[in-house]
């Protein structure tokens, strides 16, 4: 009981530690942070009051849109149709395709979604790759289709971009808006949550499933909304996931931190990025502020 309850002074000590870190960096950055466009500002504004904003491709009109298609188009195709085994609820595309359509990646170091994601943050941005997915209509709960918080550091930012038409049985992606989470503060005691233990606290009419044609983009904060990827009935759901946080993040568990390619694979996709990107990609190695992440046991996503 003793060593319980000083490990949780201890867990609380370095959470107050890095909470008052977190602050005086937002504090020393405030005066470098990107003026953005209206639109982009709308949206930085959502993820502060909603946790979450939807929009697509075509709206964004993004330079690197039509090669972020191309290249999935080429590898969509050769993605499993099914399960390879009975237990599997997601399939992640491995690190060599995607340095074969190295463009899937660079599309998320563009500069206007980095100054979105560090407008939000309030911190220089660490881009932590990301996961391009296909996830079985197999009725699986499990893992993130629970409702869950993301607890890797104080905001994070990830981006989801569908590449199927997604529908209530598809396997949407699904959240509680922010207003809610005094009211759920009571599930802060584990990590994932059943609808059941969920729809006691908020209605499951107050949840937000986010459905839309192939080409739907979805700005989410996973620490501060309660999430999950709803289970896939009728067919399987294709989406990317791009991931953002700060430099000194909390903890990242340790499949993710640089996921999910080597430093040396990361070396081999950098070479013709700019100094602002570089620094981004390789975000633990911050000079004279070195960083070395703090990693939690693996984890399925």
């Amino acid at each position: 009981m003793i060593n319980r309850g000083l490990r949780k002074i201890a867990r609380e000590t370095s959470l107050l530690q890095s909470s008052l870190s977190y602050q005086w960096r937002v504090f020393q950055h405030l005066k470098k942070l990107p003026a953005l466009s209206p639109i982009d500002l709308h949206i930085v504004e959502a993820l502060r009051k909603e946790g979450a904003f939807i929009t697509s491709l075509d709206a964004l009109s993004l330079p690197m849109n039509e090669k972020l298609w191309d290249a999935a188009k080429a590898i969509l195709p050769n993605n499993p149709k099914d399960p390879a085994f009975e237990d599997q609820y997601v399939y992640h595309v491995n690190s060599a395709k995607l340095i074969e359509n190295s463009d899937i990646f660079l599309w998320g170091l563009q500069d206007r979604l980095l100054d979105i994601a560090e407008k939000y943050l309030s911190v220089p941005v660490a881009y932590r790759g990301l996961f391009f997915q296909k996830d079985f209509a197999n009725k699986q709960q499990v893992y993130t289709r629970l409702w869950h918080k993301d607890p890797e550091d104080h905001r994070l930012i990830k981006i989801a971009v569908y590449l199927s038409d997604v529908d209530s049985e598809s396997g949407p992606f699904e959240y509680i808006p922010k207003h809610f989470n005094a009211k759920l503060s009571s599930l802060k005691r584990k990590l994932l949550h059943s609808d059941a233990e969920v729809a006691e606290i908020v209605d499951p009419s107050n949840w937000a499933s986010c459905t839309g044609l192939a080409g739907t983009v979805i700005f989410f904060d996973p620490h501060h909304v309660f999430h999950r990827g709803k289970v896939p009935i009728k067919s399987h759901r294709d989406a990317i996931f791009f991931n953002y946080h700060s430099r000194q993040p909390i903890q990242v568990f340790s499949d993710h931190w640089n996921a999910p390619f080597s430093t040396d694979e990361l070396l081999v996709l950098s070479k013709t990025l700019s100094p602002r990107q570089k620094e981004c990609v390789f975000w633990w190695e911050n000079g004279s502020e070195s960083f070395q992440p703090k990693l939690m046991l693996e984890t399925k996503v």
